[in-house]
């Protein structure tokens, strides 16, 4: 099965990059940027503020107070914090966008998987839910884009996942069949059955969500994409 493909597609945000480590990173920036009270309870207060609201990127509509994510956190941090001046909610929320995507933490072995990819000649691309610039910026800050063919977002082709025509319209733009491509995220219905139902191989990042099927193919780090393609360490195959 491995031997056909030769298109490799991730998810982002707790694929490639680790949005739990970036919010306890964008916490402290915020705290510094904005000269609070640099104390551990103002860290903490300000990541469990929003922890509760992103839910690892899946937010729960009662807990939106706002259109998106970055205002309802913004308005949730105007009202808990002690500001010694207090910033407009529309100022706060234009914060999140410009700079959470640049303080994106790396997952583990990311890079040296896409270096080995890329170097075996696979096609690799990015299927992400939400919108297009922020996409764009956290790639670009960890230098990543220069590995991809494609960067998709739901924002960009009119589609989320786990519909099936965002991995379709990928395929298309890819130039290749489903059945060359194998998709990783963490996400059991988003990403491995959005993969699966749109005729994709895929493999499922543990650790961020219950598996709640045990036919579900499952990888606890990165590097063992390389394993299942047959790559036993940088530049070389079995």
């Amino acid at each position: 099965m491995t031997k056909q493909l030769n298109t490799i597609i991730f998810d982002l945000d707790n694929t490639l990059t680790h949005r739990s480590q970036t919010v306890e990173k964008y916490s402290e920036y915020l705290l510094k940027s904005f000269k609070l009270e640099d104390n551990l309870e103002n860290v903490l207060k300000i990541q469990s503020i929003i922890h509760r609201i992103d839910n690892g990127g899946y937010p729960q509509k009662e807990r939106l107070t706002h259109s998106s994510i970055a205002a309802s956190v913004a308005n949730a941090l105007i009202e808990s914090l002690d500001w010694q001046v207090t910033p407009t909610i529309e100022y706060l929320t234009d914060f999140w966008f410009d700079h959470f995507p640049k303080l994106a933490v790396e997952m583990p072995q990311a890079r040296v998987v896409l270096e080995s990819l890329k170097a075996k000649g696979y096609v690799l691309a990015v299927i992400s839910n939400g919108m297009h610039l922020s996409r764009l910026k956290t790639i670009q800050s960890l230098d990543f884009e220069q590995y991809f063919d494609e960067i998709i977002s739901s924002e960009k082709v009119g589609f989320k996942k786990p519909e099936a025509e965002i991995f379709q319209k990928t395929c298309e733009l890819l130039n290749v069949s489903a059945q060359q491509c194998l998709f990783i995220g963490d996400h059991p219905i988003n990403d491995y059955l959005g993969a699966t139902h749109a005729g994709m191989s895929a493999l499922l990042l543990k650790g961020f969500h219950d598996v709640f099927d045990e036919n579900i193919q499952t990888i606890d780090n990165l590097e063992e994409i390389l394993s299942y393609l047959g790559i036993t360490h940088f530049g070389t195959t079995q």
